[in-house]
């Protein structure tokens, strides 16, 4: 009886051994497939980052931190700083990097996807086949436009999860994905990292541009700007030299219109005199010949 539970144990333990090695031989061969493609796009590769999954908190990197960055891609995707890289067996993970944080975060995810475990994460609402959670629901209002539908419809199933924090836009992936999925998923996140610029910036020190500014907001123009911008317009009667046309442009700031309209051309005071037409003078007395005085002298009664 005891000789059969230690072959029992053997043939487990055997089973378990070949189960790794197959698992060590298909990382590998998903390492190598994402390392060519990575090469491929002009990206950078890195085998193996422990601490990269710290940076985040949210969503799929909820309480994650002591696993490993696996088979990482960071580079440049048309402007947008990017990390691609698989969360060991759990997840792949997209993050997009803004250049302006904010302290409002959002979460999108499926209907079907658990909730947040996040606590200052509440339900904002639905929008299409995904759900919205946000820290602020009043803020995140600004991006529940008809733009946040066309995304989310247009979203592909696999990217479950979406979510911001501070100045990262992240997105989750099934692990068992191909390099046009990755391509997908990257330009996803980065749509939606576009949208929440609209959002207000962090209070911290990478979250303004310029304090006190708001993104969603227009920016107020400073005392430069304004003296820059100061038009200035011609007075009635002013000249304007031919050769002088592109200097003296004036801009039409009646309607908010800034098209430049093209100077107005007065002629100088001299010129306009020479340039008047002469006045009309009165016809000239018509002279008769002699031979019809002496009709015009007659009596009109004969």
């Amino acid at each position: 009886m005891t000789a059969m539970w230690f072959g029992l144990a053997a043939i487990a333990l055997v089973g378990a051994g070949a189960l790794l090695y197959i698992d060590h031989i298909q990382r590998q061969r998903v390492g190598r497939v994402r390392q060519i493609w990575a090469k491929a796009q002009g990206y950078t590769y890195t085998p193996l980052d422990p601490n990269l999954p710290s940076t985040w908190r949210r969503a799929a990197l909820a309480k994650q931190d002591y696993l490993s960055a696996v088979d990482i891609v960071s580079g440049v995707r048309r402007g947008e700083q990017f990390f691609l890289f698989d969360l060991e067996e759990t997840a792949t993970i997209v993050a997009v990097r803004r250049e302006i944080g904010s302290d409002v975060d959002i979460d999108l995810r499926l209907k079907s996807t658990p909730p947040p475990r996040d606590a200052d994460l509440e339900l904002l609402g639905g929008i299409g086949q995904r759900i919205m959670f946000a820290t602020d629901l009043d803020i995140a209002r600004r991006v529940c436009d008809q733009r946040m539908v066309t995304f989310t419809e247009s979203l592909p199933p696999k990217l479950g999860m979406l979510w911001s924090e501070g100045m990262w836009t992240l997105g989750a992936l099934p692990v068992a994905t191909s390099g046009r999925e990755w391509d997908t998923a990257i330009d996803a996140v980065a749509r939606l990292s576009g949208m929440l610029h609209v959002l207000p910036p962090a209070s911290g020190p990478h979250g303004l541009a310029q304090e006190g500014h708001d993104p969603g907001r227009p920016r107020p123009r400073s005392a430069e700007d304004a003296s820059a911008q100061t038009v200035r317009v011609p007075a009635q009667g002013a000249a304007f030299q031919s050769g002088d046309n592109h200097a003296h442009q004036v801009r039409d700031v009646s309607q908010g219109d800034s098209r430049v309209m093209p100077p107005p051309r007065y002629p100088a005071p001299e010129r306009a005199r020479q340039q008047r037409p002469p006045a009309p003078q009165p016809p000239a007395p018509r002279r008769l010949p002699p031979d019809d005085w002496s009709t015009h002298d007659a009596d009109p009664r004969r």
